[in-house]
């Protein structure tokens, strides 16, 4: 990916998009590391607050329903324009979104982009993107990521939760990621 940055000087917005648990929270934070001056915004603080969520869309959370895509697009712009400002940030034990925890100032060179439906047409971020990045990743090994970490964090309490979680959700979020060509209208696929 730095080989990728390198070819598009000036390249500022970089979406990293994938399935759950493709890796994309991880190879954000390598990035942020090698590159001086970057700041990652995840997807996930346009998480609807549970508190707007009826009991199917607490069930579902992390469906393209689940969050405000509208807010995420309106904020990009506005980064795109000012190249600053404070955005959410979402700490799965909390459960909720944080406002204003990510904090872009105007010394910020690259920023990265990380979640599940960067690249979904019906969002229509891509063109706010310098660099689009799809996470390639088997989807049995993504999803056994996935039934871990909500044992980690606290959503479930079992691993046969964790599992059930993800065959009752996950997987359709995934699914509906590679259905809808994400990965083929990527500027660059890493596997």
């Amino acid at each position: 990916m730095l080989a990728a940055l390198k070819e598009r000087p000036g390249a500022y917005l970089v979406a990293i998009a994938g399935i759950p648990g493709a890796g994309k929270t991880t190879l954000s934070a390598q990035m942020r590391t090698r590159l001086p001056h970057s700041m990652v915004l995840p997807m996930d603080g346009y998480h609807l607050q549970r508190a707007m969520l009826d009991s199917e869309g607490l069930r579902r959370r992390g469906a393209q329903h689940t969050f405000d895509s509208d807010a995420l697009r309106r904020d990009l712009e506005r980064l795109r324009e000012s190249r600053q400002g404070d955005f959410p940030a979402f700490d799965h034990a909390e459960k909720d979104p944080r406002p204003g925890a990510v904090r872009i100032g105007p010394d910020t060179e690259v920023v990265i982009v990380e979640g599940l439906y960067l690249l979904m047409r019906a969002w229509r971020l891509e063109p706010l993107f310098d660099l689009t990045v799809f996470l390639d990743c088997d989807i049995e090994i993504a999803l056994d990521r996935v039934a871990a970490r909500h044992l980690e964090c606290g959503l479930v309490d079992t691993p046969e939760a964790g599992r059930h979680r993800v065959e009752s959700n996950d997987r359709l979020n995934a699914l509906v990621i590679l259905a809808d060509g994400c990965r083929e209208r990527a500027d660059l696929v890493l596997g």
